[in-house]
């Protein structure tokens, strides 16, 4: 599949998304879809992406969509990669999960200082896949001309594919005291992976633990978070301009990831509405399930809910997008009702995910059915910390009645 997208002329400083893009690979995630569904089971028993899936998403380009044009990039939206992750997501959602993850972790090393977005986009012709892991957080140590990190950060989904690791690291002072740090930036040779990814669902994604152990890296390969602020450019940013470069942290990552679970609840109505066309149920005078009007009432209300789920999401994709052409930061209170409307869409999914289940039957447990994956990988995703819908609904109603502190910095909401 070519990968030949248009990049906006690099003279002139981007002012919008690159929509001819968007709509290509959109359409590529779709055309994408009858190799992941063959594929899915290989994950589920590997533990990781097929190689020709891994392949796949590269040819298509995919990688370059959060690349910044400074960089070669495509300068998308976050509503484009919300699409594609769903798409994706539709045939098979662990390919959808690390699709997101990996280029939300290449976005954040877009924002850093220019010596480290040099030594990771400028250092090769191919744009850079990186994987990623904050918390718990492992040390790091000043030395002549860099750093020593050590450490071991579980749940790195797409390690196995990534060619970078971005890792949250807290610093250790020569006295001993240790202070709020950053990510350091490791190469694919600097670190192990551990096999410890044996999970119920996402069991595609590879999210096995990384560990580093006395690896030197230079001064340029770490972003001080701590100091900068994630998406904090300083005076002076030279590699800096694109209106994804304005985006806010967590609402963007939360966005996309939640286009996934949508992709996966609407992959599970498709198939519970052709089956409801064919299977009857048993011990009733109904030939079909569709004519069953309980039935026609629970998949109206589940495919209500998911509209509604997909509706939420693209809205704060838009809020986002918005953000970056306009440079105007969100309110606390933006933010908090962000983080709120997206807790109801996670809820709205479970619920519809449920009531689609009980309509699939027992037999859509078994190994051999797709739905049963997309089951497991939906709910399990719900799960995501990130995702919990009653922390977002403590962090809005205090942000609507003005407690403080908020339970979460805002930076982190």
């Amino acid at each position: 599949m070519a990968t030949v997208l248009k990049v906006a002329d690099l003279s002139v400083e981007p002012t919008g998304y690159n929509e001819e893009a968007e709509r290509e690979l959109v359409g590529r995630a779709r055309e994408l879809q009858p190799l992941l569904l063959q594929h899915a089971a290989y994950g589920d028993k590997h533990r990781t992406l097929h190689p020709d899936v891994f392949a796949a998403l590269t040819d298509a380009g995919f990688w370059a969509m959060a690349a910044p044009r400074r960089w070669g990039g495509l300068g998308t939206s976050a509503r484009a990669m919300s699409l594609v992750g769903a798409e994706l997501a539709k045939a098979d959602p662990s390919v959808g999960w690390v699709y997101t993850v990996l280029h939300g972790t290449t976005w954040v090393a877009s924002l850093g200082p220019d010596e480290l977005q040099e030594a990771i986009f400028g250092s090769s012709s191919e744009h850079p896949v990186i994987c990623g892991i904050a918390n718990p957080p492992g040390t790091m140590e000043e030395v002549d001309g860099g750093y020593v990190v050590n450490g071991r950060w579980p749940y790195a989904s797409g390690s196995l594919h990534a060619s970078w690791a971005q890792l949250g690291v807290n610093i250790r002072n020569p006295d001993g005291s240790v202070e709020h740090g950053g990510f350091a930036y490791l190469r694919r040779e600097d670190y192990t992976i551990e096999d410890t990814w044996h999970m119920m669902g996402m069991k595609g994604t590879g999210s096995n633990t990384i560990v580093a152990k006395d690896v030197f890296i230079p001064k340029a390969q770490f972003y001080h978070v701590a100091k900068l602020g994630i998406g904090g450019h300083e005076a002076g940013k030279r590699h800096v301009g694109e209106p994804s470069d304005y985006w806010p942290f967590m609402p963007f990552l939360r966005a996309t990831a939640h286009a996934v679970v949508a992709g996966a609840a609407s992959a599970i109505l498709d198939r519970v509405m052709e089956a409801a066309q064919k299977r009857p149920i048993i011990y009733t005078s109904y030939s079909r399930q569709a004519e069953a009007v309980m039935a026609q009432g629970e998949i109206g209300e589940a495919a209500a809910r998911i509209s509604a789920a997909v509706a939420l999401t693209l809205k704060n994709c838009e809020l986002i997008d918005q953000v970056g052409l306009t440079r105007v930061p969100m309110t606390p209170q933006q933010r908090a009702q962000s983080k709120g409307e997206g807790s109801l869409a996670v809820d709205l999914l479970s619920q519809a995910v449920d009531q689609l289940m009980f309509l699939a039957g027992s037999s859509a447990f078994a190994d051999s059915n797709p739905i049963q994956r997309f089951y497991r990988d939906a709910v399990f995703a719900m799960r995501h910390t990130a995702n919990l819908p009653y922390v977002g609904y403590e962090i809005f109603g205090k942000s609507l009645l003005g407690v403080e502190p908020n339970i979460a910095h805002p930076d982190f909401i």
